[in-house]
């Protein structure tokens, strides 16, 4: 009987002990808890417009022509292809954009009857070699208000030519910060943000069905989306927003599609 009663006293001794280790040690719950590890800071992105295969989320402060110009094609294009009437229609966050024709169509561009550029005739011709950027740094010339071609946006050094094989959209004129941007044609303001990806703060002007130019890097914009501009008017301030140093980038579109700035721009 002793020896029973010293087993059943074992017994009680063992389960107690491990209620109390239980207790005391980490429960299930916590075995598979997360684990923190201090003095890491995590950052999530701010949401961005997104391009999953080939539609684009509108986010805030997106419209037709800044989607349609990441992505590199005319904007009228993408109205249709979106089965919109007018191609200034408003747009909302949130909605999925095609960019793309529809399934059995292809796509070449936008097709229209050939039309002169803002201020300069036909029988203008100005050649330079699209596929080279300058040697040596050039310096722009004084923006003229000759009737006839574009005027320069900026004063400084061109450090950045146009070359269709190297994906330059444009040229990039450095300058000092706060220098005047001008508008290289008469126009209305389509688009003025901060909303596209490696631009800063940018300002994209249309001058006509065909035509767009586009002024990149600006430290401070000063004229609103909707608004008129005319040709040498100040529309912004230079700067270095999403650059590694201050200049302007500057594009002119055909079609939505980058053409050389020095085709249209005067020499002299």
């Amino acid at each position: 009987m002793f020896t029973g009663h010293c087993n059943r006293l074992l017994i009680c001794l063992l389960v107690g002990s491990s209620l109390a280790t239980s207790a005391c040690g980490p429960s299930q719950r916590d075995k598979f808890a997360p684990i923190i590890v201090k003095n890491v800071e995590v950052t999530i992105a701010e949401p961005q417009t997104t391009y999953t295969g080939r539609t684009a989320i509108v986010k805030p402060g997106d419209n037709l022509y800044s989607i349609s110009f990441v992505a590199g094609f005319d904007y009228r294009d993408v109205a249709v292809w979106n089965g919109m009437a007018d191609p200034e229609a408003t747009i909302y966050p949130g909605q999925v954009i095609k960019l793309y024709p529809p399934e059995g169509e292809e796509y070449s561009g936008y097709q229209q009857a050939e039309e002169v550029s803002p201020s300069q005739p036909a029988s203008q011709s100005v050649s330079t070699s699209s596929e080279q950027a300058p040697s040596t740094t050039v310096t722009v010339p004084a923006a003229t208000s000759a009737s006839t071609g574009w005027i320069w946006p900026a004063q400084g050094e061109i450090i950045s030519g146009f070359s269709k094989s190297k994906r330059r959209n444009g040229i990039q004129i450095a300058g000092v910060s706060g220098a005047p941007i001008k508008a290289s044609a008469d126009g209305s303001v389509v688009y003025s943000g901060t909303g596209l990806i490696g631009y800063g703060r940018i300002i994209i002007v249309k001058h006509s069905p065909q035509f767009l130019s586009v002024y990149a890097h600006n430290s401070r914009v000063i004229v609103k989306e909707g608004e008129r501009v005319s040709k040498g008017q100040k529309i912004a301030e230079m700067g270095s927003t999403d650059s590694d140093r201050v200049k302007l980038h500057f594009e002119i579109r055909k079609n939505g599609t980058p053409v050389d700035p020095a085709q249209y721009l005067p020499k002299s």
